[in-house]
């Protein structure tokens, strides 16, 4: 313990490099590091923190005690957002710790936090494993089709086993492994599951890059004989995705591939390798297929016993080939963003029989991921388990809605006392189960739902006296978290599940307020920009590939989809304070802007829009597409001018570009009678938001906007683009009453409507499924999409007050204009922001609003009350850090 850290008042907490608690792998020799700050004790919550010191070292211990002899930064002055490593060179293959100490105001000094684990990873050069695979015979890179449990309507190929036995002349003091798949893989010691990471290695451009995982495997190696082995899937890679059934799948090639690399020292010094190559074996086993859409079949009696354990017997295993995938080998990247894990269980709330040995598991939640059957059975009892959202009118299970994804699940038992089943290589969204049973005496199977996302950290939770409110907040924190795998798709179960980008963009401020995102977009990015085509187009989704499999380059992006990494990238910003992604990604965006200004010379963004979706599944009349790109394109040219300011660059051509076409939309959308062209809600909401127009008319759109919605009937009318602007906007303008309004309507169409009727999700499409009309077309229609769900950000920014304030970006300093309604009753909400935990909580009094308010150290506020409310410290005051407690009353009864 420091000598005076009994005095100091702060201290850190959530230590992250490259925005992971655990950084396994860098892509840097210059990390960057950051941490939030907390009180020592809340009683004495007062102070700031002024000077920082961090140390790096080999040995935990080292590190706990203030040794940096890799890195000691000594004290430095200032409390940063992030760091960037100061020491020497990182080589690759190296483990070590870091750690941070405060200094408070008062010269007090904080304990050291406790130490956080980096792995450096290999670089590019550092890789001399080989890919390698089953050999590949056609068709669709599987054996003959013949009349046996491998063969499958769907052309998809069983999973293959592979195994290596090494011998140690004695047991390493350190073991690294470093894995990657095209396709999917597990990895085993000794026939011991190494990790707990599903789906990886996730989802990339395979052509281009492939993301590696390394663990820590020194426990499980021993001297003498070892056993390495790996199971690996079809995926992305190989396997089915996206809904084009003319290439449903084989995208980047015919057969998945491992790559393998062990790393292992020894005490006195010595360090051996080991790699994937020819030496290798494999064999197929009961995983008879495994496929995202078609589902996976198990035949337990084919399992393979002990099959990862030195000395066995290989006489019925083949070589591997090695192998140079086409077009080349991909680079290999260390792993941005947090591994996919299993992360909710759910037991049925309800079993109803259908037929003679069927039954329907309701799981009372709708969910990505797979169900895990328990059972007791005689040998060959076929398990069949089909999966579905939502039940129709008959109470059979509703499938249309997947199109061409199967999602069945097989297991055939074994029949050897109690076994159990998951899928290893594929996932379903589903709120129900259908299980049917074939043959064999059994007892009763037990199924469990679980839910699979990729690890985001949970950094929010709100709530509110509002019933309908807080399953809203629900359905929108469980349709992020079944859509966030590997990339932000649009929905878990059809033939789809594309990393759609307007979709992100317009829900990507809410979602950082449910999860922690940072990293999982500094993933995402690298996938948009892999996906960015020659001529600066930014694509409709990402990775790019399975959406039009014909093309020779990436499908370019639409106005508002194309437009999303900068959008995101600028939040990003705002959000975590990380100029990074921003210097990353500017050469990107200047083509960007190059692209569209090129094609649209006049100012109108008409030209070159590609697929040009508008504002996707809107309910109302279609909003004037030209003004909607040219909304987007105005807003683009706003963001690059202050991208280029944060990052030193000049911005005055982006203010010149954006002042140019302002002028020209309020000459050619604005017309004489006083509306926009095609005078849509989403029109006035996106120039108003994006303020478009001159001061002079925004009270005149905002009129008109307020008309619109009551000549709706009180309802909103947007679609994709328009919903993330409505509430925020008659917030901003005057109307937070009514956005208050829209949120809590249950008459369709609202987000009340399908919570009515039982969603626990976001849908697709506001009329999903309706009294009149029952489920819409099945062409298109998820019960999972988290887009409509971008509402979430007005409740975090307005109802509990935690939005940012551009001038301080990472929650060093807040802009909370709080909205408070009666109809709401009361709200508990903290958020784990970059600089620390913030926290919001009121209620209503006899009358008047007691409201409780805590920031984390070094962090102050701009409160701005609503103008018919005030407090002790007036209409408009700052907060700084600490608690306060505050009395809001109406101005009138102040007077």
């Amino acid at each position: 313990m420091s000598l005076n850290a009994h005095s100091c008042s702060i201290r850190p907490i959530r230590l992250h490099c490259q925005h992971l608690e655990e950084a396994l792998g860098l892509n840097t020799d210059k990390p960057i590091f950051s941490w939030a700050l907390e009180w020592s004790d809340m009683a004495k919550a007062k102070g700031k923190a002024v000077a920082w010191r961090l140390v790096a070292s080999q040995g935990q211990e080292d590190v706990k005690g203030g040794i940096g002899s890799l890195w000691d930064s000594g004290k430095q002055d200032g409390c940063p957002d992030f760091v960037k490593w100061g020491g020497a060179r990182l080589p690759a293959d190296l483990t070590f710790w870091w750690s941070v100490q405060i200094w408070d105001e008062n010269g007090s000094v904080s304990d050291f936090a406790a130490p956080a684990r980096v792995m450096t990873g290999l670089g590019r050069d550092d890789w001399d494993a080989s890919w390698i695979g089953r050999y590949f015979v056609l068709p669709a890179g599987r054996d003959i089709p013949q009349d046996n449990l491998y063969d499958n309507r769907f052309q998809a190929r069983p999973a293959d086993y592979l195994r290596k036995e090494i011998t140690l002349e004695s047991q390493p003091v350190r073991a690294t492994v470093y894995l990657s798949a095209l396709g999917l893989y597990e990895f085993y010691i000794n026939g011991t599951r190494i990790g707990s990471d599903v789906m990886a290695p996730g989802w990339t451009d395979y052509h281009k890059r492939v993301e590696y995982q390394c663990h820590d495997v020194s426990a499980h190696l021993k001297a003498g004989a070892n056993c390495l082995g790996a199971i690996i899937g079809e995926g992305w890679y190989s396997g089915r995705v996206g809904h084009n059934q003319r290439r449903a799948g084989n995208h980047y090639g015919g057969r998945p591939a491992l790559i393998c690399q062990l790393h292992l020292e020894y005490a006195d010094g010595r360090v051996e390798r080991f790699f994937s190559d020819g030496s290798w074996v494999t064999r197929q086993g009961p995983i008879c297929y495994s496929d995202f859409l078609a589902g996976e079949m198990y035949d337990a009696r084919l399992s393979l016993d002990d099959w990862c354990v030195a000395g066995l017997s290989t006489v019925m295993w083949q070589p591997v080939e090695e192998i140079i995938p086409e077009p080349g080998c991909p680079h290999l990247d260390a792993s941005r963003c947090q591994p996919a894990r299993e992360v909710a269980r759910l037991d049925p709330e309800s079993i109803k029989t259908v037929g003679e040995n069927s039954f329907i598991y309701d799981f009372g939640h709708n969910l990505a991921g797979y169900v895990e059957l328990t059972i007791e059975a005689d040998e060959g009892t076929r398990f069949t388990l089909r999966h579905g959202e939502r039940l129709d009118d008959t109470g059979a299970l509703y499938t249309a809605n997947l199109r061409y994804a199967v999602s069945e699940d097989i297991y055939i038992a074994r029949g050897a006392g109690i076994e159990t089943f998951r899928p290893r290589f594929t996932f379903h969204g589903f709120q129900y189960v259908e299980l049917t049973i074939e043959g064999g005496n059994n007892r009763p199977p037990r199924l469990a739902a679980i839910a699979i996302q990729t690890n985001t950290p949970v950094c929010g939770s709100i709530e509110t006296g509002h019933p309908m409110v807080n399953q809203l907040l629900s359905n929108i924190f469980w349709s992020q978290r079944d859509n966030f795998l590997s990339v932000p798709t649009d929905c878990p179960q059809r033939d789809e599940r594309y990393g759609w980008s307007a979709d992100a963009q317009v829900f990507w401020k809410t979602a950082g307020y449910f999860m922690d995102v940072s990293a999982f977009l500094n993933k995402w990015m690298e996938d948009l920009i892999d996906g960015q085509s020659p001529e600066g187009a930014f694509p409709d989704v990402a990775p790019t590939k399975p959406l039009n499999p014909y093309r020779l380059t990436p499908q370019p992006g639409a106005p508002a989809w194309g437009d999303a990494p900068i959008i995101m990238a600028w939040h990003h910003y705002l959000r975590y304070g990380d100029r990074a992604m921003l210097e990353r990604c500017w050469e990107p965006f200047c083509a960007w802007m190059t692209y569209i200004e090129s094609h649209n010379p006049g100012g109108i963004r008409c030209n070159q829009v590609n697929n040009n979706y508008g504002d996707w599944l809107s309910i109302g009349p279609e909003t004037n597409r030209d003004l909607l790109n040219s909304a987007y394109w105005i807003h683009l040219a706003d963001l690059m001018g202050k991208i280029a300011r944060v990052i030193g660059r000049n911005n005055e051509p982006w203010q010149r570009l954006a002042a140019r076409l302002r002028d020209i939309f309020a000459k050619t959308f604005w017309q004489p009678e006083g509306t926009l062209k095609g005078d849509t809600q989403t029109a006035y909401l996106l120039a108003l938001d994006f303020k478009i127009l001159p001061a002079n008319l925004e009270p005149i759109a905002t009129d008109r906007l307020v008309k619109l919605i009551k000549a709706a009937d009180g309802h909103l009318q947007t679609g994709f683009l328009g919903v993330r602007h409505l509430c925020p906007v008659l917030s901003d303008h005057g109307a937070a009453s009514l956005a208050v309004d829209l949120l809590l309507k249950d008459s369709y169409p609202s987000w009340g409507f399908s919570i009515k009727h039982g969603a626990t999700t976001i849908w697709e499409r506001w009329d999903g499924w309706t009294e009149e009309k029952g489920f819409q077309s099945t062409a298109m229609n998820s019960f999972n999409h988290y887009a409509y769900g971008a509402v979430g950000e007005w409740i975090w920014s307005r109802l509990a007050g935690f939005d940012w304030e551009e001038t301080a970006p990472g929650f060093r300093k807040l802009l909370i204009r709080p909205v408070f309604d009666p109809r709401i009753g009361w709200l508990n909400a903290s958020y784990d922001a970059q600089s620390g935990r913030i926290e919001s909580h009121w209620r209503y009094d006899n009358g008047h609003i007691l409201w409780t308010v805590t920031l984390a150290p070094n962090v102050t506020a701009q409160v701005v009350l609503p103008p018919d409310l005030t407090s002790e410290k007036g209409n408009a005051f700052e907060l700084g850090s600490g608690t306060h407690a505050l009395k809001i009353v109406n101005q009138s009864d102040q007077a």
